[in-house]
C-alpha cells in the first residue's frame, strides 16, 4: 500500500518536504531516514491509495511545456541571483519561476518589484506563492487571521505576478473536529476570495495539493481535486517520488511515479478549465532507492511529466541549487538534437 507523506509542515506527522528543505542541508541521509520511520507511516497508511494505473498516459501537448523553478522569499528578492538563474536556465527552457511572497509563518508581504519586472522582460512567467495556513488548520482560523491572509492575497495581486499560487490551503493531516464537507466548504470560501483577487487583477489562480490527493477522493486534509477545479486555473500536485514512504516501487521509479500521478490528476480534470503542473523533486532526499545518479533521477521525472498533457513542471529545491537540474536539461537537449533527422 502506498504511503504518501505529502507536504505537511510542523504537525505530529513529520513533514518530509520541510525535512528536505531544512534537514537536507544539515544532516546525513542516514539520519533523515530515521525520521521517516514506522510511526510516520502508520498515521498515513490507512489514508493513501496504491494502484497501478489502468488509464493510458495522456499524450504530449503541442506547445512548449512550462519548465519552472521555485525560490524562497529571500532568494526571490535577490535580483543578481535571479538574473544568474535566468541566464543559465532560460536557454534550457526555463520559462517559469514561483517566488514566496512572505517570510515563514508570517502574513507580511515581501517582494522586489525589480525582480518581477525583470522576469517579465525576459518572458518568464512569474508566480507569487502564498502559504495560507502554515502547518495546516486544526481549527478554523479567526477572522483576524483570515483578514491578514486576504490582505496578503490582495498585495500579491497588486504586485504584478502572472499567477497567485496558494499553498497549505488545507487542514492538518490528523484529527480535527469537522466533517469532510465542512472542510470542503471552508476551503472553498477561501478559494472564492482568492478568485475574486485574481479576477480583479487579470491573473491566474493556482493551488498546491498533496501528491497523494491525485489518488484519494476523500482525503482527511480537505483537499479534493474536483473541488479545486471549480475555482483554480492550475493545480500543482507535489509528486516527489521520495515521499512515497514504504512503497519501493514508487520510491525507486521516479519516472513512473511522476507519470502515474500526473496522469491520474489529468484524468480527474477532464472537462474542466483547470490545468495540471506537478512539482518534481530537485533535491537528493531518498534518491538512492532509484539506483541512479541524481541527474538521471531528475531527467526521468522531466521526461515523464513532458510525456503527458500537463502544463509542464516546477522543480523544488529549497536552497535554489539548480545546477544539476540545468545539467539534466542540457543532456535532454543533446538527446533531442541527436534524435532529430
Amino acid at each position: 500500500m502506498t504511503v504518501y507523506c505529502g507536504k505537511t509542515q510542523g504537525e505530529k506527522v513529520p513533514d518530509l518536504r520541510r525535512a528536505s528543505e531544512k534537514l537536507y542541508t544539515v544532516m546525513s541521509s542516514s539520519y533523515i531516514l530515521k525520521l521517516t520511520s514506522a510511526a510516520f507511516c502508520g498515521l498515513l497508511l490507512l489514508q493513501c491509495v496504491s494502484s497501478t494505473p489502468t488509464e493510458e498516459p495522456a499524450s504530449k501537448p503541442d506547445q512548449a511545456p512550462m519548465r519552472g523553478i521555485y525560490l524562497d522569499v529571500n532568494r526571490g528578492r535577490n535580483l543578481d541571483l535571479v538574473r544568474k538563474l535566468v541566464e543559465r536556465g532560460k536557454p534550457l527552457g526555463i520559462n517559469y519561476i514561483v517566488i514566496d511572497v512572505q517570510p515563514f509563518g508570517s502574513y507580511r508581504f515581501l517582494s522586489n518589484p525589480e525582480v518581477i519586472a525583470y522576469l517579465k522582460s525576459q518572458d518568464i512567467y512569474v508566480t507569487g506563492r502564498v502559504v495560507c495556513f502554515q502547518d495546516g488548520m486544526s481549527r478554523k482560523p479567526s477572522e483576524e487571521r483570515l483578514n491578514q491572509l486576504y490582505a496578503l492575497m490582495e498585495k500579491t495581486g497588486e504586485a504584478g505576478f502572472n499567477e497567485l499560487q496558494l499553498d497549505y490551503i488545507r487542514f492538518v493531516d490528523d484529527w480535527s473536529p469537522y466533517s469532510l464537507q465542512q472542510k470542503y466548504d471552508f476551503i472553498d470560501s477561501i478559494l472564492q476570495r482568492a478568485e475574486a483577487v485574481t479576477d480583479a487583477h487579470n491573473m491566474n489562480l493556482g493551488a498546491d495539493l498533496f501528491g497523494r490527493v491525485v489518488y484519494n477522493h476523500d482525503d482527511i486534509i480537505g483537499q479534493k481535486i474536483e473541488n479545486f477545479a471549480k475555482r483554480v486555473d492550475v493545480i500543482y500536485p507535489m509528486l516527489y517520488p521520495s515521499h512515497f514512504i514504504g512503497d519501493t516501487k514508487r520510491l525507486s521509479n521516479p519516472g513512473f511515479t511522476i507519470e502515474e500521478g500526473t496522469t491520474k490528476g489529468l484524468n480527474r480534470l477532464k472537462g474542466t478549465k483547470t490545468r495540471l503542473q506537478p512539482f518534481i523533486q530537485a533535491f537528493g532526499y531518498n534518491v538512492g532507492y532509484a539506483r541512479m545518479s541524481y541527474k538521471d533521477y531528475i531527467i526521468a521525472q522531466i521526461k515523464a511529466a513532458e510525456k503527458t498533457e500537463a502544463r509542464g513542471w516546477v522543480a523544488w529545491n529549497a536552497r535554489a541549487e539548480y545546477e544539476t537540474l540545468f545539467q539534466a536539461l542540457e543532456e535532454l537537449a543533446k538527446e533531442e538534437t541527436a534524435s532529430t533527422p
